[in-house]
């Protein structure tokens, strides 16, 4: 199980640019925030807990110096949050385009869980 979680993890940052480096010469600066992950309880869904979260922590890279964010969402309704939020989709990758060298899927698709979108927001100074 941990050598297919590895491979997985391995083949999507291989395909998702997640890769900071190059935003920073993009945007001419030392400072962004790089977001892991961002989960709420089902109980919490439509609750505004999850928009609270995100601002806060806008809040606190803007107070670190950080002139913008960048992550990755797996299901709809984090993407229509942060799309919500004044991110910019920048990179998409569905779960049926990653597979191993038989031509199996890596990933099964659900209602919610389709693709991978790599966002940024750049801070308003």
């Amino acid at each position: 199980k941990q050598w297919y979680q590895r491979r997985v993890r391995g083949l999507c940052e291989s395909k998702v640019d997640y890769d900071p480096w190059p935003l920073f010469d993009r945007l001419n600066c030392d400072r962004i925030l790089v977001s892991a992950a961002l989960s709420t309880s089902k109980r919490f869904l439509r609750s505004g807990i999850g928009t609270k979260l995100v601002l806060r922590s806008e809040e606190l890279a803007k107070e670190k110096g950080c002139k913008a964010t960048m992550l990755v969402t797996t299901g709809m309704y984090s993407e229509r949050l942060f799309k919500k939020l004044g991110y910019t989709a920048e990179q998409e990758v569905y779960y049926s385009d990653l597979k191993d060298d038989n031509g199996n899927v890596y990933l099964n698709e659900t209602d919610v869980l389709k693709k991978f979108t790599k966002f940024v927001k750049v801070f308003n100074e």
